[in-house]
């Protein structure tokens, strides 16, 4: 049985057990993927739901086809975190981006931290990443992937959520321990530094708004590494993570 396909479709496109993919949906899927009459395929529209589906009519660019089931909160998770990272030099923004997306984060924020030594994103590019993703791994939800915020700004709203800042010093725990000793939550807020770290006055001000201190390990992590592991940790303790292919 050949692996069924995943494509992005506006909501606007689907009329009762009808739909229309058009403009470059349309064209991968009839140009690139090569998709027929009476192929499988499932419709992804971004905000959760997932469309299973029947082409009908292939012509040119456009596919129309019938809607044969739906599922809502199609491979999410029961949990949403919430990462802020620093702003990463070079392609680690896209590596987080592209990597958080299919382990199943609610958002990804950049920061702009004491320690960046990058101060601006492309954020059309790393949109288009986390799109690119929910495709690949079969997700029904776009992530939120926010414009580059002050640590004050990402952190003033988190009131009533687990949060952890990954940050090694003798006041952190392990985030493991942590979170097997929490009770489950909706929410939990992750918070990673740059390739520089934290500065102590974000330090301070973070562990003033509530963030505990957490470490992965003895060795030294990437940044990016680090935000991968903390986020499979999350999913893996507080909730049934994503099925490995």
């Amino acid at each position: 049985m050949s692996e069924r396909r995943h494509f992005i479709i506006n909501p606007e496109n689907l009329n009762g057990d009808r739909f229309i993919l058009n403009g470059q949906e349309g064209h991968h899927a009839a140009r690139v993927t090569r998709m027929n009459s009476d192929d499988d395929i499932t419709l992804l529209d971004g905000s959760g739901a997932a469309y299973e589906a029947v082409i009908d009519t292939v012509n040119g660019d456009m596919i129309e086809g019938r809607i044969v089931d739906k599922t809502e909160r199609y491979n999410e998770p029961a949990i949403n975190i919430h990462l802020g990272i620093g702003i990463l030099k070079g392609l680690k923004m896209d590596t987080v981006i592209e990597k958080c997306t299919e382990l199943g984060v609610r958002s990804v924020t950049p920061l702009v931290l004491d320690n960046s030594v990058k101060q601006r994103i492309n954020l059309q590019r790393l949109k288009k990443i986390s799109l690119s993703a929910i495709k690949q791994c079969g997700r029904g939800l776009l992530p939120d992937v926010n414009d580059a915020q002050t640590l004050h700004e990402w952190s003033e709203n988190s009131s009533g959520e687990l949060k952890f800042m990954l940050h090694d010093s003798p006041e952190s725990v392990p985030l493991m321990a942590q979170l097997m000793a929490s009770k489950a939550r909706s929410e939990v807020r992750l918070v990673i530094g740059p390739e520089g770290g934290f500065s102590p006055v974000e330090v301070e001000a973070l562990s003033a708004a509530g963030f505990i201190q957490a470490s992965l390990g003895r060795r030294r992590l990437r940044a990016e590494t680090a935000a991968i592991m903390a986020v499979v940790l999350c999913e893996q303790i507080l909730n049934q993570g994503p099925t490995v292919e």
